[in-house]
């Protein structure tokens, strides 16, 4: 959507690329040097100076190829601005809204990129607690399609869980069972990122319907994988979205070596059910 051209400090909005809770992001280009950026822009009255300053440290501290990079602050009289990356892909609801679904192959690539950052923010102690598809974008890297994450508004400290009950914020259709009573965990993250593999490559949410409907599944509806999904896969898929936080993937880091495992696979055209023995898979330790 092309919007009047504004100038915010040395940067010319020329796009509205996408509208949230919070405020808008914007395409913009830097007078100065011509290179084309996103701008998040956050209205003072819907999202307090803390918060934004925590999204700002979050974005800082976390320096990854899968992560957006923060490249400033600006602020005007009505809004405050981060500046960062631009991705040129758009996001990835954009690409499952053109193609319904994607191949395996695109499916555990996009879910292998979102990991690494997850791995990463973790690592740092971070969890986003928002993650699908409008917050997952797109660029290229050595003309490879590259999944990034983005907007840390809602993200969380692990280690103030147990003391900040974050509310019932987030998007219905991708959040844990536990996050409906205001807790997280990194395993809360590793349940939406099974949420978006099933969506990737089934063209469909596990669940549907309206916020009241989908926590009422998520909390007590069992996962339904259709039998047309490879055998390891359907495993990570169910073994993500476990109602109960300890018996999903304990990190970003074992969930990143099955989608690895089951990559290879698929590469090799080789099915585990059929032509490789269950024995030279140590299921019991992947899942």
């Amino acid at each position: 959507m092309e919007v009047p051209q504004i100038i915010v400090s040395q940067y010319q909005i020329t796009k509205l690329l996408g509208q949230g809770q919070f405020g808008k992001v914007f395409r913009a280009v830097d007078i100065n040097t011509g290179n084309i950026v996103a701008l998040k822009e956050i209205e003072y009255h819907k999202f307090p100076t803390h918060k934004f300053l925590r999204e700002v440290h979050f974005l800082v501290s976390l320096q990854h190829p899968n992560i957006v990079t923060c490249q400033g602050i600006k602020h005007t009289k009505f809004a405050r601005y981060i500046v960062m990356d631009y991705c040129e892909g758009g996001n990835l609801r954009e690409w499952l809204d053109a193609q319904e679904k994607l191949s395996l192959e695109q499916a555990l690539e996009v879910t292998s990129n979102i990991l690494s950052g997850l791995e990463y923010a973790h690592s740092k102690g971070i969890v986003h607690c928002d993650l699908k598809p409008e917050n997952i974008l797109l660029s290229q890297d050595n003309l490879r399609q590259k999944s990034m994450i983005s907007d840390f508004g809602i993200a969380r400290l692990i280690h103030d869980e147990k003391t900040e009950l974050m509310g019932v914020t987030g998007s219905p259709a991708y959040m844990a069972p536990e996050r409906y009573y205001g807790k997280y965990s990194p395993t809360s993250d590793l349940y939406a990122v099974g949420v978006m593999l099933f969506e990737m490559i089934v063209g469909d949410r596990p669940f549907s319907g309206l916020p009241g409907k989908l926590m009422v599944a998520h909390l007590n509806q069992p996962v339904e994988v259709p039998s047309t999904v490879p055998f390891l896969i359907k495993k990570i898929i169910t073994k993500a979205l476990q109602k109960l936080p300890q018996k999903r993937f304990p990190s970003a880091t074992e969930m990143l070596e099955s989608i690895a495992l089951a990559a290879k696979l698929e590469k090799s055209a080789i099915s585990v059910s059929d032509e490789l023995p269950l024995r030279a898979i140590d299921l019991d330790t992947l899942f």
